[in-house]
């Protein structure tokens, strides 16, 4: 009977993973980065697998990763209106420059909020990304949004509403 097993080009399987979650809301108008702070998941029994100890770090919005390899982003963002909004995304934009020119929208959601009328209207967007991390000074990522109306992008220090789970997946 043959044995199945890993083929002759694996290198190594899941060494990384770890879930970051904005720890206050954000008075986000119609637009632009998701810049608020960061904390690594720390309430329940979360699940996370740290490379030498080090985890992802978030500096205004802008992740940076412990080692290079491939990393697979699934990012998730809670919004809230208190009045009618037509139109919202939520994006992934990746660099390979740190930010200084290269800015590449790689993944979006795209959300029709129909009608929606009076307070608590709320909505929930992910997107996924498989992202090769070449060089941890430079290959980064970060979240932004876009909206028709003035939102609030929720965080809470107790709960994930806008996160991000970044895992390992491979050597890049």
């Amino acid at each position: 009977i043959p044995v199945l097993g890993m083929g002759s080009d694996f290198s190594n399987g899941i060494t990384f993973y770890e879930t970051m979650r904005m720890t206050t809301s954000l008075s986000a108008g119609s637009g632009g980065d998701i810049s608020e702070t960061f904390e690594s998941t720390d309430t329940g029994n979360p699940a996370k697998k740290l490379i030498g100890g080090s985890g992802m770090s978030a500096s205004s919005g802008i992740f940076t990763f412990p080692a290079t390899g491939m990393y697979l982003l699934l990012t998730g963002v809670r919004y809230y209106a208190d009045a009618d909004i037509s139109y919202n995304a939520h994006t992934i934009k990746t660099t390979n420059d740190n930010f200084s020119s290269n800015d590449i929208e790689v993944d979006k959601t795209f959300s029709s909020w129909g009608s929606h009328s009076g307070s608590n209207n709320y909505e929930a967007m992910h997107c996924n990304y498989v992202f090769d991390c070449e060089n941890t000074s430079t290959h980064k990522f970060k979240m932004r949004y876009a909206s028709t109306g003035t939102i609030t992008v929720a965080g809470n220090t107790d709960a994930n509403e806008t996160y991000v789970t970044v895992i390992r997946i491979g050597d890049t």
